[in-house]
């Protein structure tokens, strides 16, 4: 997405989020609230992301070292149930990455904060609750009716990338190949940032990605991961579709 020249990635917070001013220093006064629909540019020379998000005035930019608070992540609902076939005792956290990805990706487009739970409902609602995990075809068919968005399903990196730099978002559908889980797993991809791609992981947990081949690969900023489209679909390979395209209708 470019605005005014710089590139800018869409996301939402999913907590408080402290800000800096632009030399760095702490700005006590401002914050980025849970549930706003950010624009997030390229980091600059000092090492700072712009985050521009709303106000009651409008809009405001402040800084960020690093994007902490932009991932809704399925460790935090061990609680909420999320049963299938073959699994009754299963939750969330042991099963939704896909639900916490949708959620993620719903924000981004249309800064609309779903629940989980929320997200739980429409998934068993439309049974895309299966022994495997989520069927992501049936919850993208029917989250696309619930927050009007459009779904095209793509196996090409260059699609895929075409589709970022537009604004939209996708859903990737990695195989467990060993950099984003040793099992199939979805993370999402939220846009380009420093000529990388940024992805929301939604199974991150601290040193996840402290091994020698994963920090060889991918750059944990905070929250989200930086890393280049032939890690990303590499992962992917032996998955079809490898990745769900979300967008605004136009």
């Amino acid at each position: 997405l470019q605005r005014g020249g710089k590139r800018r990635m869409r996301a939402m917070a999913f907590r408080k989020i402290a800000v800096l001013k632009e030399n760095g220093l702490p700005d006590g006064k401002s914050y980025i609230a849970a549930g706003d629909w950010c624009m997030i540019a390229d980091k600059t020379l000092a090492g700072l992301y712009p985050v521009t998000y709303p106000t009651a005035r409008g809009e405001k930019t402040r800084w960020v070292s690093n994007l902490k608070g932009f991932l809704c992540n399925q460790n935090g609902y061990g609680d909420l149930p999320y049963p299938a076939p073959g699994y009754p005792s299963a939750t969330v956290k042991s099963g939704g990455c896909g639900l916490c990805a949708a959620v993620s990706a719903v924000g981004a487009l249309t800064g609309k904060a779903v629940p989980v739970k929320d997200m739980r409902d429409l998934a068993v609602s439309c049974g895309a609750r299966v022994s495997g995990g989520t069927d992501m075809k049936r919850l993208t068919d029917r989250l696309c009716k619930a927050y009007g968005l459009k779904c095209t399903q793509s196996n090409h990196l260059s699609q895929l990338t075409e589709h970022l730099e537009k604004g939209g978002v996708a859903i990737c559908n990695t195989a467990g190949k060993g950099m984003f889980s040793t099992g199939g797993h979805y993370v999402v991809a939220l846009g380009m940032l420093d000529g990388k791609l940024c992805l929301a992981d939604p199974g991150l947990y601290a040193g996840k990605y402290s091994n020698a081949r994963r920090k060889a690969a991918v750059k944990v900023s905070g929250d989200l991961l930086l890393t280049d489209g032939a890690t990303l679909d590499a992962d992917c390979v032996g998955r079809w579709p490898r990745y769900y395209l979300l967008g605004e209708v136009n």
